[in-house]
């Protein structure tokens, strides 16, 4: 991911561009975010994520261990007594964040590779067991009643349609 991909990323999340020279409060948390990401995501030093914002090294630094904490330290269940702007503000940048590192596009591209594949092959192997399945067209409309199951009800309807099969069998009998 390049700081390029970080910074377009960031800047609209928060709906407003954050390399211009000021202090405040909105533009620097949002630089913080900037360069925490840029700083686990990139192989890039201080000095240069600095650069990408005309900044200097002592500044992402600061972001980075000064700013940034502050918005882990509020936490969002607080009591409603226990709420300041602060806070409030803070919070919304922590969630901004995790918005962002949970975006596809945060995700390295092999590890979006390697997911894709990974479910690629799955299909491809049930595809291949599904095809070689021969059903009994009497028994199609049954099994498309059976795949509206919710999963969470599975167990259950299986157990009732042995239930129901049991009965039928002596029934026939």
């Amino acid at each position: 991911m390049t700081t390029k991909e970080i910074k377009k990323l960031v800047e609209g999340e928060l709906g407003y561009r954050i390399n211009i020279n000021s202090r405040k409060r909105d533009i620097v948390y949002g630089r913080a975010i900037y360069f925490k990401i840029c700083k686990d995501r990139t192989n890039l030093s201080l000095k240069k994520i600095g650069e990408t914002l005309n900044q200097d090294h002592a500044t992402v630094l600061h972001s980075i261990r000064n700013i940034f904490p502050t918005f882990e330290m509020y936490k969002p269940n607080l009591n409603l007594s226990e709420i300041n702007k602060d806070a409030v503000i803070s919070h919304k940048y922590m969630e901004i964040y995790n918005r962002i590192i949970a975006t596809e596009e945060y995700i390295p591209k092999y590890k979006r590779l390697k997911t894709l594949q990974d479910q690629h092959k799955k299909l491809e192997t049930r595809f291949k067991f599904l095809k070689q399945i021969k059903i009994d067209p009497n028994l199609k409309p049954l099994l498309e009643t059976i795949q509206e199951i919710p999963q969470e009800k599975l167990p259950e309807a299986n157990k009732r349609i042995k239930r129901v099969v049991e009965r039928l069998k002596e029934f026939c009998e």
